[in-house]
């Protein structure tokens, strides 16, 4: 990807603020089992991401001032992103993310091998026939559930918290950072409400509008917040001066992400093309395709969207629906009319390696394979 080798500088930066801050988090707690809890935080914070929040912290910063001491609070930002992403993960049931197998998924694999549980009586069709043999099952998958379900939460969490002490550590000015924590805190409630908003709309008809208002609390305040603690840092009044930038590059990344979600390459993606459809996301595909579908389309939506066991045959007809009802294209088209308006909302008096940075950054929202 051309766009991040051209800021691998910047991203190796943040990259070695990362590996110090978490590994001393690691060192310096003196308890073996908490090692190993931030070991997993680590490793899930490293298995993938192209560290575009703290970039866009880190460059709104540079539009003003041209030193990097905003590098340390930038890590902030993707820690939050991290949290969120292993709170998302557990509530979706997801195992795999970048290839790699998910916060909630290593911890079920471990208290599984912890329990011992012996599956090979089940080998045997004698077995299965006496009295409350399938209990030992159910009472197995609702432990590893709710355990691995909890540590997540507490990953989440920790996160969290280690994102509030990077800022409030941070080596600025006191008015500057008590601001930025008040940012961060307001990120965090919105990023809530918009996990809040995708988990019921699953369950109800929600429209475009409603679609649209809940990545702007899922994914907008990603960008918007990182970038207005970056102005907040350099000193800059009018914080808010990119929100409009923001807010149109956010939901054309979340848009392509749909896309990706679907239509995306398991190999570069590193996560199921799947798994969208089977687990009936509400994403604007599915909203416009149903908006457009004929009665038979419709109820082959209705028939495979949520449900776990679809073929691959029954996914390749859902993607053809999505492509012959016009969502496919509908979706490309509003994503990228979002990142032509996005451009023209970049403020004039931000430096030129801003500018540049900005402008490629819209560019690569859309052109991305992952």
């Amino acid at each position: 990807m051309e766009f991040l080798e051209d800021y691998s500088h910047i991203r190796n930066m943040i990259e070695e603020e990362m590996d110090e801050y978490l590994s001393e988090k690691i060192h310096k707690n003196n308890k073996p089992i908490l090692d190993e809890f931030y070991k997993l935080i680590k490793k899930h914070v490293f298995s993938g991401g192209k560290r575009l929040r703290p970039l866009c912290m880190t460059m709104g910063y540079r539009g003003y001032v041209e030193d990097y001491k905003i590098i340390g609070p930038s890590i902030s930002p993707e820690l939050v992103h991290s949290s969120s992403l292993i709170l998302d993960d557990a509530m979706d049931e997801d195992v795999m993310r970048h290839g790699e197998p998910t916060f909630n998924a290593t911890y079920a694999d471990k208290f599984f091998d912890s329990m011992g549980f012996d599956f090979s009586k089940y080998s045997h069709g004698r077995y299965w026939i006496q009295r409350d043999t399938l209990k030992n099952l159910f009472f197995a998958q609702k432990a590893i559930s709710r355990y691995s379900y909890a540590l997540s939460v507490l990953g989440s969490n920790v996160m969290y918290s280690m994102s509030m002490e990077v800022l409030s550590r941070s080596d600025f000015d006191n008015d500057k950072v008590v601001k930025a924590l008040e940012l961060q805190r307001k990120m965090y409630q919105i990023l809530n409400e918009g996990q809040l908003m995708d988990i019921l709309y699953e369950s109800m008809h929600s429209n475009e509008e409603e679609y649209l208002a809940m990545i702007h609390r899922k994914t907008g305040i990603l960008f918007i917040y990182p970038i207005r603690i970056g102005l907040v840092m350099a000193g800059q009044d009018d914080y808010r001066s990119m929100d409009g930038y923001s807010n149109a590059i956010s939901i054309a990344f979340q848009i392509k992400d749909d896309l990706l979600g679907t239509f995306g390459s398991e190999g570069i993606t590193g996560k199921s093309a799947f798994s969208d459809i089977v687990e009936g996301k509400r994403t604007l595909l599915v909203i416009k395709a149903l908006e457009n579908a004929s009665e038979s389309e419709r109820k082959i939506l209705e028939k495979t969207l949520g449900y776990v066991h679809a073929s691959k045959e029954d996914i390749a007809t859902v993607r053809a629906i999505f492509k012959d009802t016009g969502a496919y294209d509908y979706c490309q088209d509003l994503a990228n009319s979002y990142v032509k308006d996005s451009k023209a909302l970049i403020p004039d008096d931000i430096s030129k390696e801003s500018r540049k940075f900005f402008l490629s950054l819209a560019d690569f929202i859309t052109d991305r394979e992952r």
